[in-house]
């Protein structure tokens, strides 16, 4: 069994996580060595009037024998479909990036910007004359590759604010 999964008393369900049980809505028992925190455990009704509790001398809820469970909250919140590229653009509340899905298109575009500038350099170059063509080539060569160090420097700077970012939101989950 998986650390921490827990087994309704009341129908048997194995399950990881929630207070509550997925099939019937029973609260389900604390696991052990776990610290509940004083006046959050289960509110149990005294037992009926002939003194007998039910099977297993957990109550069930919802009855006479507790308060029954709370609604069932949706999932995500509204969030759980992933958004296309369009619907990301155009999320006013900025609540999903879209630099993070258009990052490869980026770098292959500014590959595509230094090629250009340096070809048209080139160019240039041996329109003036075939000695300043030859340092055109030279200078350009070097010139475009570190600008692309540059460019790729940049788009993983961002990348990392990213990663930061699903990082810190993991751990503000997890602390929940």
């Amino acid at each position: 069994m998986a650390e921490g999964a827990r087994i309704c008393a009341n129908c048997g369900n194995v399950q990881a996580s929630g207070d509550f049980c997925e099939k019937c809505g029973t609260r389900l028992p604390p696991v052990i060595g776990a610290q509940v925190p004083p006046g959050t455990g289960p509110v149990q009704a005294p037992p009926p009037a002939g003194g007998v509790p039910p099977a297993g001398g957990v109550p069930a809820y919802g009855g006479a024998y507790g308060a029954p469970p709370p609604p069932a909250a949706p999932p995500h919140y509204g969030y759980a479909k992933e958004k296309g590229f369009f619907g990301r653009l155009f999320d006013f509340s900025f609540r999903q990036f879209v630099t993070p899905s258009i990052i490869k298109v980026l770098f292959i575009i500014s590959i595509v910007v230094i090629c250009l500038g340096f070809l048209a350099g080139i160019v240039i170059g041996f329109r003036f004359s075939v000695g300043m063509g030859f340092l055109f080539l030279i200078g350009g060569l070097i010139y475009g590759f570190l600008m692309l160090l540059y460019v790729r420097v940049l788009l993983e700077i961002f990348i990392v604010f990213f990663r930061i970012y699903d990082n810190t939101q993991d751990i503000a989950k997890s602390k929940r």
